[in-house]
């Protein structure tokens, strides 16, 4: 899929939205990474991000995604 990556989101300017209740999530000890598992129109899709609050931009814009 083309257009889901790190890469591709917009830099983070305003405070990030909350990561909403029911969305499991957590800091990697050994990868250093902010992971996530987010539901999907295909089923849920692991989400990894730098930092707390990547990780609820990525998951933000995944729930935005799949409500299209």
């Amino acid at each position: 899929m083309i257009g889901d990556t790190v890469v591709d989101l917009p830099p983070i300017i305003d405070p990030p939205p909350p990561i909403p209740r029911g969305v499991t999530h957590w800091h990697g000890d050994a990868t250093g990474s902010w992971w996530a598992i987010v539901p999907g129109r295909a089923g849920p899709r692991l989400v990894e991000a730098a930092s707390r609050d990547a990780l609820a931009v990525t998951v933000d814009w995944h729930l935005r995604t799949a409500a299209l």
